[in-house]
């Protein structure tokens, strides 16, 4: 009915009247009317939110969706992720001889971005280098380099949205002290 009302839907115009009696004048007769003169303060309030929606439907009509800087900025995150889809190769071997740490730089986005999987799958057959951080139990590979970025952000991904658990108050040592559980430092660090 708004979208109607603002010309972003176009309804016939029975229908629109149909509408509004049933579903706006009757209800206003019936139950707001009485209510309204029963106080002047209902009366104000009343007229205070009509005044809002007013403005608010104005507003929605003449301003932009977005700026331009906003589009822009909108077309530049949708040509990044369509190039991280449909690199291809030879390109992204360049990339990678240009700036070995390239493919690890590129990660966080791909991401963000969703197309992490893709973004992995053209690396396959790619020579690039392990990272610093990467502690892996055999010789580095992307694949197993995939899965362990998987296993990473699924483990992430549920400490994130698992709510804390409830504590019933102190806790028993540990750490480096050695604490009250009975035990010297600190475990197998």
């Amino acid at each position: 009915m708004i979208g109607s009302l603002i010309g972003l839907i176009k309804v016939p115009k029975l229908f629109s009247i149909i509408w509004g009696g049933m579903f706006v004048g009757v209800p206003l007769a019936f139950f707001v009317l009485p209510t309204l003169t029963q106080d002047v303060i209902y009366l104000i309030a009343y007229i205070i939110g009509i005044i809002s929606v007013a403005v608010l439907m104005l507003f929605i009509k003449i301003m932009p969706k977005r700026t331009p800087f906003g589009n822009e900025m909108l077309g530049k995150l949708r040509g990044f992720k369509r190039f991280l889809e449909t690199a291809e190769k030879t390109k992204l071997e360049a990339l990678v001889n240009e700036n070995p740490e390239y493919f690890y730089n590129i990660l966080p986005y791909t991401y963000a971005l969703g197309v992490s999987k893709v973004w992995m799958n053209q690396f396959e057959n790619i020579a690039v280098q392990a990272p610093d951080w990467y502690d892996g139990y055999s010789t580095f590979s992307i694949h197993e380099f995939n899965h362990f970025m998987n296993d990473t952000m699924k483990s992430a991904q549920n400490a994130m949205s698992s709510s804390p658990s409830s504590s019933s108050g102190g806790s028993s040592g540990g750490g480096f002290s050695g604490g009250g559980s009975g035990g010297g430092g600190g475990g197998s660090w």
